[in-house]
C-alpha cells in the first residue's frame, strides 16, 4: 500500500481552510458562551468585551476571526474553484 505523498497531503489540509477555520472559531465561540452560562450563570455581559481575560472579548475575538475567515473564503471564490 502506496502512502500519499506530502504535497498531496498539504493540499488536502489547505483545501477549504478558511471556511474550516470560520466554522472552529463560530463553534468555539458559541462553547464559550454555554460555559459562560454554566458558570457564572449569564450569557453576554458587554460591559467586559474590554477585558482581554474574559470569555465576553473571547467570542468576540472568535466571532471576528470567524467573519474574516469566511470573508476571505468569498474573496477567493468561495466553492467555484474548489476552495
Amino acid at each position: 500500500m502506496k502512502l500519499p505523498s506530502k504535497e498531496w497531503l498539504i493540499a488536502q489540509v489547505k483545501k477549504k481552510f478558511h471556511i474550516r477555520a470560520s466554522i472552529l472559531s463560530l463553534f468555539l465561540a458559541a462553547w464559550l458562551i454555554v460555559d459562560e452560562l454554566v458558570k457564572e450563570g449569564y450569557d453576554f455581559d458587554p460591559v467586559e468585551v474590554a477585558n482581554p481575560f474574559s470569555h465576553e472579548f473571547w467570542v468576540v475575538v472568535l466571532l471576528l476571526l470567524a467573519a474574516i475567515n469566511y470573508i476571505i473564503y468569498r474573496l477567493k471564490g468561495g466553492d467555484k474553484n474548489g476552495g
